[in-house]
């Protein structure tokens, strides 16, 4: 009868332990984005998506600094878009809530974070591009 006993209080104690196990995965597995609704193309290789296009749609502010070539993204809450202006970006870089991509390089900045990209962005037809991987793990949450 003991053993009974046991063996019913292990595999309990065992259901009640992969619970929170079986969440983090859940948690884990990345949204994606819905690319059907952009122009996507694929060079050597790798799939990328306008970058712009994408981020805006995701509530992301979208500046070009042509004198660095480079690209901020600064998330911005649906109250903030109205009033944001070059002081708030400027503040949200300082406080780490950019991320900042520099085209032909594979090294970008997520906050205080630098990190780095399989394939650099690049500009094709007036427009940034970046890959999907980039997109779905960055931007969308």
């Amino acid at each position: 009868m003991k053993t009974w006993k046991k063996g019913i209080v292990i595999t309990l104690a065992a259901c009640i332990l992969s619970i929170p196990s079986m969440a983090g995965a859940e948690e884990m597995m990345m949204k994606k984005f819905d690319y059907s609704t952009v122009t996507t193309m694929k060079k050597d290789g790798t799939e990328l998506a306008p970058l712009r296009q994408i981020a805006e749609s995701l509530g992301f502010k979208v500046t070009w600094d042509e004198e660095t070539r480079s690209v901020t993204l600064t998330k911005m809450m649906m109250e903030d878009k109205a009033k944001i202006d070059d002081k708030t970006m400027k503040d949200n870089m300082m406080s780490g809530n950019a991320i900042v991509l520099q085209i032909d390089s594979k090294s970008f900045k997520v906050g205080n974070t630098d990190d780095m990209l399989m394939y650099a962005p690049s500009i094709i037809n007036d427009m940034t591009y970046v890959p999907k991987a980039f997109i779905d793990t960055y931007l969308v949450k």
